[in-house]
């Protein structure tokens, strides 16, 4: 199993970590909750967790998905389990867009 490990993360290392199947579920529930207009970029980064080994995601880039992931989060028809990673996500990615610095995404085979 592999895993991606975000930066301004929850923990106190400053990362979270999530199975890469997990973030990759959150696509079908980004084009599910998310206008079209906006929804595609962020679904193909979920899609795409864990195909690379770093990600790096622009500051003014991670503040975009920061609002679209809490709008996933929210929406009545997330599931509990999906919309906790959602929220994680785009506390991260809020996190690293108020500091100004890349959002970065590690996959890992393990936790």
């Amino acid at each position: 199993m592999s895993y991606v490990q975000t930066t301004h993360g929850a923990d106190f290392f400053g990362q979270d970590t999530h199975t890469t199947k997990a973030v990759r579920d959150l696509a079908a529930y980004a084009r599910g909750c998310l206008p079209y207009d906006v929804r595609e970029p962020l679904a193909r980064l979920l899609e795409t967790a864990g195909t690379d080994p770093e990600a790096s995601i622009p500051a003014d880039q991670a503040e975009a998905y920061a609002g679209l992931l809490r709008t996933v989060a929210s929406h009545k028809f997330t599931k509990a389990k999906a919309a906790k990673v959602a929220r994680l996500l785009g506390d991260s990615a809020a996190r690293a867009a108020a500091e100004g610095e890349p959002w970065t995404w590690t996959t890992t085979p393990n936790g």
